[in-house]
């Protein structure tokens, strides 16, 4: 085999490898798209719990800082607060890690046993 088909298998080698990421990227983001389709439009703060999980519901009601847009953006659905299910998909990725710079995008300032978990 000479250089330039050496050249030419690794640039094949460089272009599958290439496609592969391309399609698990793409296979992850259809299985998050299918994982949230079927999710209401209105979403009460014991759905956003219970598809989140971790915390006590009680703990959630308590704490607003806690809950979707941190206790804000929310409108009354039947008389129950709900959040937009597109708020609720975002809200389900922040962990304690990732509270402080989420709550700063809605004006809430978090008790100092919160902050402190951001910066570990």
């Amino acid at each position: 085999m000479n250089a330039e088909e050496n050249l030419t298998l690794m640039g094949l080698k460089l272009a599958v490898d290439g496609l592969a990421l391309e399609i698990a990227r793409q296979r992850k983001e259809a299985e998050l798209k299918s994982r949230y389709e079927n999710l209401p439009e209105w979403i009460s703060l014991e759905q956003a719990v219970a598809l989140k999980g971790g915390g006590a519901l009680n703990t959630y009601r308590q704490k607003l800082f806690l809950q979707p847009c941190c206790g804000s953006k929310y409108r009354l659905v039947s008389g129950r607060r709900c959040w937009r299910r597109e708020d609720i998909i975002e809200w389900l990725n922040v962990s304690d890690e990732k509270l402080k710079d989420y709550a700063k995008r809605f004006s809430v300032s978090l008790p100092k046993v919160y902050e402190e978990r951001g910066e570990r």
